[in-house]
């Protein structure tokens, strides 16, 4: 569009220049009217000209400066419509299924259409925090199997771990620097890629994961795709804190049932342990062979032995039903 504005600037002055050669030849060789009238109405077109090209000039710049910002306008706002339909079309797969993996590898190809890279992944952290699930997809491929996981990395000297622990966004121009102290780096680097973008996964100011981008280009990214990245990340860590949610709340539901099924049972157990040893205590006195005492009181102590281990049995029950509780808090928390 400059281009064709500049040729159109050139166009006008061209026309002038080529007019005042005509004129000049003209005016050299043709009769010659009365000096000053003459040169008075050459001045007086002149001037006219050349206030006319400027006139056109400066309002061609102008429409080119309208027109430019209208499509500079128009520009980000496709960009914002990309985005918003990126969006909705993650929190309706992710409505669908609560499988972040499978929700992520369905709409890699869109991520890579907010931002141009030729390879996207994800990086879960587990729940102890010690290493990475990271999974891999092509930006040319929409999967619908529930993937698995690439590559498990240590927390510890990886790039992806320096990220979760700062919080921070991480842009890398040329992934050949970075190799020799990271893992994940190194093998981005083996692989081609030349530069890339992590992206962490914050829920309440906790990360739980990353998302990344590669390209095989040198500086591929900057601080715009970031910023594009960035809500694509919020949902992508809001889903994976709910989908631990949800399985901490089935690990809860099914540890309160086997607790209640022990303790139920246990009471009903040792109600009739409690039984047995009374009777065992009536024989006992009404008998006094010391044969049978003996008898009676090994009876006696495999009683109390088998009352013991329910004890046992309830109190590990109860314990993992507070765990699978303080779980769900810690999920909530996040």
């Amino acid at each position: 569009m400059r281009a064709s504005q500049r040729a159109a600037s050139l166009l006008v002055w061209g026309l002038l220049a080529a007019f005042a050669m005509l004129q000049a030849v003209a005016w050299t060789l043709g009769p010659k009217p009365g000096v000053p009238w003459g040169v008075a109405q050459v001045i007086t077109g002149w001037i006219i000209m050349v206030a006319l090209a400027l006139v056109a000039t400066r309002r061609m710049d102008r429409l080119l400066a309208e027109l430019t910002r209208n499509e500079n306008a128009h520009q980000i706002t496709k960009n914002d419509i990309e985005q918003l339909q990126m969006h909705n079309a993650m929190l309706e797969t992710l409505a669908r299924t609560v499988d972040v993996p499978l929700a992520f590898q369905s709409m890699a190809h869109r991520i890579a259409r907010v931002v141009a890279c030729d390879r996207v992944g994800l990086a879960l952290l587990s729940d102890d925090g010690d290493e990475f699930h990271t999974y891999t997809a092509r930006v040319n491929e929409a999967r619908g199997s529930r993937p698995r996981p690439d590559v498990v990395f240590k927390a510890e000297g990886t790039a992806i771990g320096s990220v979760v622990k700062t919080r921070q966004p991480l842009i890398v121009e040329d992934t050949s620097i970075g190799a020799p102290d990271f893992l994940d780096m190194n093998v981005a680097h083996s692989s081609g890629f030349v530069s890339a973008l992590v992206i962490p996964l914050v829920s309440n100011e906790r990360a739980v994961g990353t998302l990344n981008v590669v390209s095989r280009q040198h500086a591929a990214f900057s601080r715009n795709h970031v910023d594009m990245l960035l809500p694509i990340a919020e949902i992508l860590a809001m889903a994976h804190v709910a989908q631990r949610l949800q399985v901490a709340s089935t690990k809860h539901a099914t540890m309160a049932a086997i607790t209640e099924l022990t303790l139920s049972v246990s009471t009903e157990i040792n109600s009739a342990l409690q039984t047995i040893a009374g009777h065992c205590d009536l024989i006992e006195r009404g008998y006094p062979d010391p044969g049978l005492h003996r008898d009676l009181d090994t009876i006696v102590q495999q009683a109390q032995r088998i009352s013991a281990l329910l004890d046992k049995m309830r109190i590990a029950a109860n314990e993992r039903l507070t765990e699978a509780a303080e779980t769900i808090r810690a999920g909530g928390q996040l």
